[in-house]
């Protein structure tokens, strides 16, 4: 029951305060006011390292000094990128310094009467004075400033635009990006983090069953124990399965997931390994959600495509918080949260899944962009991986979330450098943006339906049991599960259109081309995947509505 209620709260809270898009810095690029998922390039992903380093002291501002930091925390002083940044910044220096303005006209009389009487009311009225008329005026020199600045970037951003370089916000620098560095410096943390669990856990240990029901060595790691427990979960779910095998998979299940339970807890672990004491083997087992919405929405054949949902991610965080009662977290500043939902870890994740599947999207088109198939043999290939997906559970689901994502994205790359008129790219962006607003309408929309509906379905079929002790009963919750897992797939979709974007960009923009031309061959590669992917699941779904 509790499960239960975790869920229908997570996914609410997965909507409205964690939507998919990303929670992380984004970088805005001229013209085409394209958006990178991804947090600022460090200096294993990024070229130009010298530069880098000189400009740790002054991050996000080229013209700091000693006297700067008191002007820069209350108007935008860093340097913009192009003239749109240079626009926006000027006009948010002139809104703040009319805001500034007016508070220190109005409130500095106050204060002053309140502490030092009459004397300190003209005191104040002076002060307000004085601050009602600089602070506008600095707003307005800055905002003149930050326009002209602006304008003074944008030859070298549309440049930097166009060469396919992304724009560092800690050096306000455009420099290349590499999935390969990218993707080497995620490998290096999380072989850390595994190095520093390997090391408590090499010893000889007593009972090697629940290692052997999950296939694992008995130093595995935790990211390798989730990963076997999903692999096994999936093929002995009794949901995955026959009837007439129901019951013996439903006892395999439940020893799986007896070790799992077990070999996830490092304490837990640790008796384990040393006394060959199992823990949680009668009692309800845990829930993970990366496994539990690995086997509700999982399918093998298109993890590659779409990496571990953030839906599970967020409501990971959701049972994080909650089982925090004995632990109880002030939550006094944005730090303290992060820290309390696992924040740093979310990012790192984040970056591990879009680089993961801007790899394998490469290691997928490769063939094509190298001339090793036709055109028309890639195409086929690109068929028969979509009807391969097709087959599995909700596999036309998946294909008309991936298939429309990747073609906008194609599209938009190739609009700005695959045509002379560059009309295409403009246009391009107009359709990109509005797959992702209709995703994000539809998801808010299955919200409000669901709520409704949910409500409905529990004050009609559920009064007397409410009544009698205020809880709503399993039957009565269950019967609006059909209504949670269609709302969860609204936010699935927004998730894997967000996802890909951030895919897409990592291996369009990949310094890792020997020129221009294969760099367009990799997009046009990713649009043809995409055409076939959505054909496909246009055709398994029976209908011609994009998802």
């Amino acid at each position: 029951m509790e499960t239960m209620y975790y869920l229908v709260l997570f996914l609410l809270l997965q909507a409205i305060c964690f939507s998919p898009e990303r929670q992380l810095s984004t970088h805005v690029v001229v013209l085409a006011d394209e958006t990178f998922t991804r947090t600022p390039p460090s200096s294993s992903r990024v070229k130009n390292n010298k530069s880098r380093q000189s400009s740790k002291k002054t991050p996000g501002d080229n013209h700091s000094d000693n006297s700067a930091p008191q002007i820069s925390a209350l108007f935008v002083t860093r340097k913009p990128r192009d003239i749109f940044e240079g626009v926006r910044a000027s006009v948010s220096n002139i809104v703040r310094g009319a805001f500034y303005g007016v508070t220190g006209l109005l409130a500095s009389p106050l204060t002053g009467g309140l502490r030092g009487g009459i004397s300190g009311l003209l005191m104040g009225t002076a002060t307000g004075v004085l601050v009602g008329v600089s602070m506008p005026l600095i707003g307005f020199v800055l905002s003149v400033y930050q326009l002209a600045r602006g304008a003074i970037s944008t030859p070298e951003a549309v440049n930097g635009f166009l060469d396919c370089k992304l724009f560092d916000e800690l050096t306000r620098t455009w420099q290349e990006y590499s999935l390969d560095g990218d993707l080497k410096e995620i490998k290096s943390e999380i072989k850390a983090e595994k190095s520093q669990t390997n090391t408590s856990s090499r010893r000889n240990v007593k009972d090697t069953e629940y290692y052997d029901l999950l296939g694992l060595q008995i130093d595995a790691s935790s990211s390798e124990i989730r990963a076997a427990y999903r692999k096994k979960a999936r093929e002995v779910h009794p949901d995955k399965v026959d009837k007439s095998m129901r019951e013996a998979a439903e006892q395999k299940f439940h020893e799986i997931s007896a070790a799992y339970q077990t070999l996830s807890d490092p304490t837990s672990r640790a008796r384990y390994d040393n006394s060959g004491v199992r823990s949680g083997g009668d009692s309800e087992l845990a829930l993970d959600p990366y496994v539990f919405f690995a086997v509700l929405f999982g399918s093998e054949h298109v993890e590659p495509y779409v990496g571990e949902l953030s839906i599970a991610s967020t409501f990971d965080s959701l049972l994080r918080l909650s089982r925090r009662g004995d632990n109880p977290t002030s939550f006094e500043s944005i730090e303290d949260f992060k820290s309390a939902v696992g924040w740093n870890v979310h990012v790192l994740k984040t970056r591990k899944r879009e680089a993961e599947i801007a790899i394998h999207l490469r290691s997928r088109v490769n063939d094509y962009v190298e001339g090793f198939l036709t055109l028309d043999a890639y195409k086929d290939s690109c068929y028969e991986e979509a009807s391969t997906i097709a087959k599995e559970a909700s596999g036309a689901r998946y294909l008309l979330a991936i298939g429309p994502a990747m073609v906008a994205e194609a599209n938009y790359f190739l609009g700005y450098r695959n045509s002379i008129i560059k009309w295409r790219g403009p246009v391009s962006n107009v359709k990109r943006k509005m797959l992702k607003l209709r995703r994000k309408a539809s998801m808010y929309k299955s919200i409000l339906y669901t709520a409704k509906e949910s409500f409905g379905i529990i004050s009609s079929e559920c009064p007397e049991k409410r009544e009698q002790d205020g809880q709503v009963s399993m039957t009565c919750l269950s019967n609006t599960m059909p209504l949670i897992l269609e709302m969860a797939w609204t936010i699935n979709n927004l998730d894997i259109t967000s996802t890909l974007s951030g895919a897409c960009n990592k291996l369009f923009y990949d310094d890792n081309v020997s020129s221009k031309e294969e760099r367009l061959r990799r997009a046009e590669a990713v649009h043809i995947l995409g055409t076939q992917f959505y054909l496909v699941g246009l055709q398994k779904a029976g209908n011609g509505t994009a998802l």
